[in-house]
């Protein structure tokens, strides 16, 4: 894959995240939205909203995640028109920290409340992709700054 179309993807996947975190977000306020995802008892939006469980030290779930993908959101578009090295590692830094907070979210969903919210968990395997994504950008960065490196070596110092 090339970097370009990476990063394509990467935005793609952070404006899907942000579009699904608003989303939570509605159903928190409007119940009535969270009957549209609500298939049964397990798979159900209702489910989790209703429980008690939707917020960690205070800050609701749906405030994290909305406010997660808004900061990768203003990070990531100066980085598709700069491809500053420091937005990228800014990038990968928030989106781990969002898989930290994803992987407690569905252990709470599933363990604690014991059912699913489709539309958290879209928001999850979203803030993976993100993950996943920034972090081979930074990878093949760095793997093409190190051919570089000993590419300008080579030419400042020719072999006999």
């Amino acid at each position: 894959m090339r970097a370009e179309s990476a990063h394509a993807a990467l935005l793609v996947v952070i404006v899907a995240g942000l579009a699904l975190a608003g989303f939570a977000t509605y159903e928190t306020f409007v119940p009535a939205a969270a009957g549209i995802c609500s298939i049964n008892q397990f798979v159900s939006c209702s489910a989790v909203d209703k429980s008690g469980h939707t917020s960690t030290l205070g800050v609701p779930d749906w405030a994290v995640g909305l406010g997660g993908f808004l900061v990768l959101l203003g990070l990531d578009v100066p980085l598709y028109r700069t491809w500053r090295r420091d937005l990228l590692k800014a990038v990968v830094v928030v989106s781990g920290l969002g898989l930290v907070a994803s992987a407690y979210f569905a252990y709470v969903e599933l363990a604690v409340i014991g059912a699913l919210c489709p539309v958290c968990f879209s928001t999850y395997v979203a803030d993976a992709a993100a993950f996943a994504l920034s972090f081979w950008l930074l990878r093949s960065s760095s793997s093409a700054s190190d051919a570089d490196d000993e590419g300008s070596t080579a030419q400042r110092n020719p072999s006999p």
